[in-house]
C-alpha cells in the first residue's frame, strides 16, 4: 500500500537525499583513493567511482537547487498571465468586472468609440456623464463623442424625472433631498451640449429625456440591435459611493441573454419618457 500521507512523503524525500548524499560522498572517496594507482583494477574502480559520483550528483543538486527554483518561475509566470487576462480581458464569456469602481473619462470615451448606429445612456442624475462634457477638456471625452455624431451615430440620455414621485421618495429614503433637482439640472446642461452639437450639423444627433421609470442602475448600452453590441452597466448600491460601485462590462457575443435583458430595461424607460425641451 502507499504512503500518501504529507508526513510519510517527506520522511521518504529525507531517506532518498540521504542515500543519494552517502553514494555521492562514497563515489568521490573512492574515485580519490583510486586516482593515481597504478592497475587495470584501480584504474577500473576510479571510472565506476566517478560515474556512480556524477550519477548521483546532477539529479540531487537539480533536486536540492534547481527543481523549486524552476517551479517557483513557472508559477510566477503563470500568475502574470492569469492577472494580465483578468486585468485586460473577459476570457471570451463577454463579461468583465470593474470591481474598483468608476473607470477614466478616457476609457469611457474608447468604450464608445466603435459605435455604428446608437448610444444610449441612462441614470438617475447622469452627474457624472454631465461633467465629462462641461468640466473635462473636451479631448478628453467630447471630441470623441463628436466624432461619433459625425459618423451618424445617435445619442440619447434619459435621466430621472424630476417631477416623479418615485425619485422624490429615493431621494428621502437614502437622504439626499437634493437629489431631483441636481437630475434636472444635469438634463439641462446635457441639453446645452445637445444642442451645440446639433448647431455644429452632424449627420448623428444627441437628445436628452427625462424617464417616468426610476433607473436602479447606470447603463451606457452601445449597439443595441447589432450583433457587436454592448453595454455599461454600475448598479446603485446603498452606502456605496457611485464612483467605487463595481462596473460590468457585457458583449452580445458572449452573453446574448444577459445582454437582452439590460435592452428590454433601456427600451422600457425610453418608451416611457419625454424630451427635456418639454419640461416646464
Amino acid at each position: 500500500m502507499e504512503n500518501n500521507a504529507p508526513g510519510g512523503r517527506r520522511l521518504l524525500s529525507r531517506f532518498r537525499a540521504a542515500l543519494a548524499l552517502c553514494v555521492l560522498l562514497a563515489g568521490l572517496s573512492l574515485a580519490l583513493l583510486s586516482n593515481g594507482r597504478d592497475g587495470f583494477g584501480w584504474s577500473v574502480l576510479n571510472e565506476l567511482a566517478l560515474f556512480a559520483a556524477a550519477a548521483v550528483a546532477v539529479p540531487f543538486y537539480y533536486d536540492l537547487f534547481l527543481r523549486d527554483a524552476e517551479r517557483e518561475t513557472f508559477l510566477q509566470e503563470l500568475g502574470g498571465v492569469i492577472d494580465r487576462r483578468l486585468a485586460t480581458g473577459d476570457g471570451g464569456r463577454g463579461l468583465t468586472v470593474h470591481a474598483h469602481g468608476r473607470l477614466a473619462p478616457t476609457e469611457k470615451a474608447a468604450f464608445l468609440a466603435a459605435a455604428q448606429t446608437e448610444i444610449i445612456e441612462i441614470g438617475v442624475a447622469l452627474r457624472s456623464l454631465t461633467s465629462l462634457y462641461v468640466s473635462r477638456p473636451e479631448r478628453d471625452f467630447t471630441d470623441p463623442v463628436r466624432r461619433l455624431l459625425s459618423r451618424g451615430v445617435r445619442i440619447t440620455c434619459l435621466v430621472a424625472d424630476p417631477e416623479s414621485a418615485l425619485i422624490t421618495e429615493y431621494a428621502r429614503s437614502i437622504g439626499d433631498p437634493g437629489l431631483p433637482g441636481r437630475a434636472a439640472e444635469s438634463a439641462r446642461q446635457l441639453a446645452r451640449v445637445a444642442r451645440d452639437f446639433a448647431a455644429e450639423g452632424h449627420a448623428g444627433q444627441m437628445t436628452v429625456r427625462f424617464t417616468r421609470h426610476l433607473p436602479t442602475c447606470y447603463v451606457s448600452l452601445v449597439d443595441p440591435d447589432s450583433a457587436s453590441g454592448r453595454c455599461r452597466i454600475s448598479h446603485y448600491l446603498v452606502g456605496v459611493r457611485r464612483a467605487d460601485s463595481p462596473v460590468v462590462d457585457i458583449a452580445r457575443t458572449g452573453q446574448p441573454e444577459l445582454f437582452a435583458r439590460y435592452v428590454t430595461y433601456v427600451r422600457r424607460a425610453l418608451d416611457d419618457s419625454r424630451p427635456v425641451d418639454s419640461a416646464g
